[in-house]
């Protein structure tokens, strides 16, 4: 089992991955084993800090409308993939 520390580091590293483009079309890059809880939680964190930059994004008051749209669909899409990552990483505990 991993520790808080552990986890936060985990964290960290995928909020800096994400930085160095700091772009929300940037693929995902995890460095850690597939199918590993830390895989995992740099994956569902990934998935957060992109959904955090779609919030800033789409309270641009000068957006397109069709871009909103659109936006608002990978929104809605990136909700239930971090549903589904929570779900499968509470299936651990």
């Amino acid at each position: 089992m991993l520790s808080a520390n552990e986890c936060y580091t985990i964290f960290q590293k995928s909020i800096d991955d994400y930085h160095e483009r700091d772009d929300v079309d940037t693929p995902i890059a995890n460095p850690f084993a597939p199918g590993s809880l830390e895989s995992l939680l740099y994956q569902k964190n990934w998935i957060d800090t992109v959904q955090w930059h779609y919030e800033d994004i789409i309270r641009d008051p000068n957006i397109d409308p069709v871009a909103a749209l659109t936006l608002k669909r990978r929104i809605d899409a990136s909700n239930q993939e971090r549903t589904d990552m929570v779900e499968f990483i509470d299936s651990f505990f």
